[in-house]
């Protein structure tokens, strides 16, 4: 469908090497997820090839501070140098962001990203769990099975007539009654005490204020404590936090974080069109890429080298010809990585007899590691690359291999280039 509406609105256009997509995924996306979707795009013929830079990822929080960049300034007088934070509540996940206003209507990433999933549709499961002590819980698995329209449809008015409108206040809450004679087809499933309380309340299920603080305090609980962790990591008094995503309508979220945090942040709101906001963020960072001058690293990311063995190295990363496998750290845990950086270090083989070189991709959240087998230290990606033949110690020290990293939006391009031959690897995973 896109390759077809661009096909029609521009005849001339070269679809794979002017066409720039941009995805936005939720922040907690791991490498394989993200691989994934580049697969689906090449599969689905919106790229040429896997590794393609004409598809970029952004996350949701950073698409979503994007679009809330320009109404913020306006909006506080916000000046260069104040920090802003967005909590992007969606209905399975909760983002948060901070970043920090620069010159030229651009901006830095201040803290490491964080989430959890709290979004509004735990909510929901917490209602089903309601309806599932009121009507039983074989009456529940058969909706699920059989009848998931009808569960969904009784979710959905939930959502509209109780959940979005709820303030959190007694005053404005009206008893929400579900008629099951409206629904009758789940009469015929209830039996035994259910079906007995069921017929004295003449089948109608009430709930009351406090049922329904019972379903969305936990919920809006840990999305307070989401933020009050946010507000700790960072050393910058936070002048504006914005809500977005469809859950930041909710006028009892809104409350709650106003109550609990407007003495620490002045300006707490919610722009026009939420639920929008991240579709609009991601084609604004499609249109201006280095809005974003950097972003803070979650892990710290190296690759696994041989040096000269030393005295107290492990006896497991020795080998017998002298050497020990190290962890070589490429890019550390905290560093503002600034957009477009490039990484770039030369290696040479050890042995002239060496036919392949490895680039073992490890992450860590340690900052001090010094081994691949040190606690906290996981393998992220495993490839290499072939090496000519080598018929002296001349040719081997010849044969140099130029390892890159490429920092981009959300994902990193890690390239190994034989200098030699000029044969060139990739591999990318997310920047985190």
């Amino acid at each position: 469908m896109i390759k077809n509406s661009c096909a029609r609105n521009w005849q001339n256009l070269d679809f794979y090497r002017q066409v720039l997509i941009i995805l936005t995924i939720p922040a907690e996306f791991d490498d394989d997820a993200i691989s994934t979707m580049r697969e689906c795009a090449f599969y689905a013929g919106l790229t040429k090839d896997r590794f393609s830079r004409n598809l970029k990822f952004t996350t949701e929080p950073e698409a979503a501070a994007i679009y809330c960049l320009n109404s913020m300034k306006g909006q506080y007088n916000l000046s260069t140098g104040a920090s802003f934070m967005i909590v992007d509540c969606g209905g399975g996940t909760v983002d948060l962001t901070t970043r920090q206003l620069l010159d030229g209507n651009k901006m830095s990433e201040v803290t490491e990203r964080t989430g959890d999933n709290c979004g509004s549709s735990f909510i929901d499961q917490e209602f089903v769990k309601f309806l599932s002590r009121k009507l039983g819980k074989s009456v529940i698995e058969i909706l699920k099975k059989d009848h998931y329209s009808l569960l969904q449809y009784i979710v959905q008015e939930f959502c509209r007539r109780v959940k979005i409108p709820f303030t959190g206040q007694q005053s404005d809450f009206q008893t929400y009654d579900i008629d099951l004679d409206d629904y009758k087809l789940i009469k015929q499933y209830v039996t035994g005490e259910e079906k007995n309380r069921l017929e004295e309340s003449d089948w109608s299920i009430e709930i009351d204020f406090e049922d329904i603080k019972a379903m969305v305090d936990p919920v809006i609980g840990r999305i307070i404590r989401l933020i009050r962790g946010q507000l700790e990591k960072s050393n910058k008094k936070c002048s504006a936090l914005m809500l977005t995503g469809g859950f930041s309508e909710s006028k009892y979220l809104q409350a709650r974080i106003k109550q609990e945090f407007s003495k620490i942040v002045p300006n707490i709101s919610v722009p026009i069109h939420p639920i929008i906001a991240i579709i609009k963020g991601g084609v604004q960072f499609g249109l201006h890429e280095d809005r974003v001058m950097n972003r803070v690293l979650k892990r710290t990311y190296g690759t696994d080298i041989a040096r000269p063995s030393k005295p107290d190295d492990p006896a497991s990363e020795k080998f017998p010809n002298g050497l020990t496998i190290i962890f070589d750290a490429l890019a550390k845990r905290g560093e503002q990585v600034p957009a477009n950086k490039k990484v770039i270090k030369a290696f040479e083989p050890c042995s002239i007899m060496q036919q392949k070189i490895g680039f073992n991709m490890y992450v860590t959240k340690n900052t001090g590691a010094k081994f691949c087998n040190d606690p906290g230290v996981s393998l992220l990606r495993n490839w290499e690359i072939e090496l000519p033949k080598n018929e002296n110690i001349e040719d081997m020290e010849d044969t140099t291999i130029l390892f890159t990293l490429s920092f981009g939006s959300v994902e990193i391009l890690a390239t190994a280039e034989n200098q030699k031959t000029g044969a060139k690897y990739h591999v990318s995973f997310k920047c985190e």
